[in-house]
């Protein structure tokens, strides 16, 4: 968990200083409103406190209830860590595709009222939906049952960092474009996915292949700007209470 820690601080702290060190980044990124501050810094500490406490509270009551299971499974690492970063990452696929219907739209809606994606807009979730991911419970059952789960929590670590990434907002150098954009959701394409035109594409997190099977996939390159906006309920309604208002 240390690791993993460190990892995201490091991600996170750079793709801060990129934000902040280029002009029209730092404009963008400052020229939030009170509203959207709040619900940023909200997100924040929803996915940077009160969920990485779940697994340290879940865990103890499963010993509890059934201690048999506990560390039962042996994964070697190789297999723990395509478990974490590439099995989940399929599951968050269609994880992430409930969220845009119309049964679910409405607890994910929040997530995609930025303006301009950046690494601040990561956690933008109401609070249910932070509790629906896959990643929270994948996390919470792995670590219960796996003897030894160091490669298992590498593959979440790597997989937290490209999100943060994938957000962030920073243009993708074209070399690494070039090399990438054939394996990984790059930031274009998620920021073509925050746009009301690309709300059904790009709905991949580490990997686009499942995109590309499924149909889904698009290589619209659009502009990080103005892709979608508040919703116009409170913030604290659209955080802890969430509800059906259209699509």
């Amino acid at each position: 968990m240390g690791l993993n820690t460190a990892l995201i601080f490091l991600v996170f702290s750079l793709l801060v200083l990129l934000r902040l060190s280029n002009e029209l980044y730092r404009h963008a990124s400052l020229s939030r409103s009170k509203e959207e501050w709040i619900v940023d810094f909200m997100g924040l500490i929803i996915q940077g406190v009160i969920i990485p406490l779940t697994p340290l509270m879940m865990i103890p009551l499963l010993k509890y209830f059934v201690p048999s299971l506990h560390q039962s499974v042996h994964i070697d690492p190789i297999g723990q860590f395509i478990i974490s970063f590439f099995v989940v990452d399929y599951l968050y696929y269609w994880n992430h595709r409930f969220f845009h219907s119309k049964t679910f739209w409405h607890i994910h809606r929040l997530h995609h009222s930025s303006r301009h994606l950046d690494v601040f807009a990561t956690s933008r979730n109401s609070l249910v939906t932070s509790f629906v991911f896959i990643y929270v419970w994948a996390q919470v059952i792995g670590l219960y049952l796996i003897q030894d789960p160091t490669f298992f929590l590498a593959g979440f670590g790597c997989t937290f960092a490209l999100d943060l990434w994938r957000h962030g907002g920073v243009a993708t150098p074209k070399i690494l474009k070039n090399l990438m954009s054939p394996i990984l959701i790059l930031p274009e394409h998620h920021i073509y996915h925050h746009a009301v035109l690309g709300r059904t594409k790009n709905y991949g997190a580490n990997l686009n292949w499942w995109d590309r099977i499924h149909g889904t996939f698009s290589n619209e390159m659009i502009q990080n700007e103005n892709l979608e906006k508040l919703p116009s309920r409170s913030i604290w309604l659209e955080i802890f209470s969430p509800r059906r208002i259209g699509k």
